[in-house]
């Protein structure tokens, strides 16, 4: 980690422990790539590595914790239903106990005590309902509780440190389901593929946390152009994804090229000096779902289009149908 520049975090150590002992091959081959490229661990890398390999720890430490909250509650309800179940059981004996009585009662202090021993028992059996309807509203709201931290915990894993945008893992779940709609309801499926120019060459220059400020900003013009029912993630490093169920390749390619030109016209200033960075650009490589494929041919295609606007001068965004929406414009 030292020759690294790692900083000795407790999330970190646990990347680099998982790194040293082999105990996670992905992870492993991750870092080994990262090295052998000579690419420093910068902090949006290290949290990234994080998230992906260990946050589905927080979830299970959720589950685990909910659980056990969850049995405790069950236990205190089944407690309060068996008393309820006996004090039922009471106040029916009471109610038999006062019919039989009744018949051998003659005169009227016999009936007034009759009828007050019916009463305690009444109020008795009330103050036992309000008891338990108490104890499952409770139960209910601890429940209800529950659920909210589980999907907190589950919004916080699936979701970029950096930008605050999805993840990967929510990347893959969106396309998933956004296949899985399109082959059922046969609605247009197109996928958006984006990426930095040159971003090493910033990096290089300005250091890492001008970088992620560079990736913050397009993230945040991508989430600006994107509707509402697409996703727009970090799909990895300084690469974006976009998942647009029911969105045709035409419109797909409108709101790619909008991005691009919104990137373009912005000049960056560099936070900590105010300098100028200059213009920054980005590359996008648009898809649309056959139908006939699996994701990771969509994913492939649209790959292959961002290739191409990266070889054909960046810049640029490459739909299935035609070789520049650029161009095009």
């Amino acid at each position: 980690m030292a020759e690294h520049d790692v900083p000795p975090t407790p999330e970190n150590y646990a990347v680099w422990i998982s790194f040293a002992t082999e105990s996670n091959p992905e992870l492993c081959a991750s870092i080994a790539a990262r090295i052998e490229a000579q690419e420093a661990f910068s902090e949006s890398f290290n949290a990234e590595l994080f998230a992906q390999y260990f946050q589905w720890r927080a979830i299970q430490d959720a589950v685990l914790e909910s659980g056990g909250a969850m049995s405790r509650e069950l236990g205190a309800v089944k407690e309060s239903l068996a008393a309820a179940e006996r004090d039922t059981a009471a106040y029916g004996q009471a109610l038999e106990g006062a019919s039989s009585k009744l018949e051998g009662v003659k005169d009227e202090n016999g009936i007034k005590t009759l009828v007050e021993s019916l009463v305690s028992a009444t109020a008795k059996m009330q103050r036992r309902s309000q008891d338990l309807e108490k104890r499952l509203q409770e139960t209910c709201n601890e429940v209800t509780q529950l659920r909210s931290n589980l999907e907190k915990v589950r919004e916080e894993a699936m979701t970029d440190a950096l930008t605050g945008i999805a993840n990967r893992k929510r990347f893959d779940e969106s396309l998933r389901k956004a296949k899985r709609r399109a082959d059922s309801t046969k609605e247009p499926l197109s996928l958006v593929l984006c990426d930095i120019d040159f971003f090493k060459r910033f990096n290089d220059t300005w250091g890492h946390q001008t970088g992620d400020q560079i990736i913050r900003f397009v993230a945040g013009c991508l989430t600006r152009h994107s509707m509402e029912k697409h996703l727009v993630a970090r799909y990895g490093g300084e690469e974006f994804g976009i998942v647009m169920p029911s969105t045709s390749i035409a419109d797909a390619s409108l709101i790619a090229e909008k991005i691009r030109k919104t990137v373009e016209s912005k000049k960056l200033l560099r936070k900590s000096t105010n300098e100028d960075l200059g213009n920054i650009t980005v590359s996008l490589g648009i898809a649309n779902y056959t139908g006939e494929e699996s994701i990771e041919e969509l994913i492939e295609r649209a790959d292959t289009n961002l290739y191409r606007s990266k070889t054909e001068g960046r810049n640029r965004a490459t739909s299935d149908t035609a070789a520049s929406s650029r161009d095009a414009a």
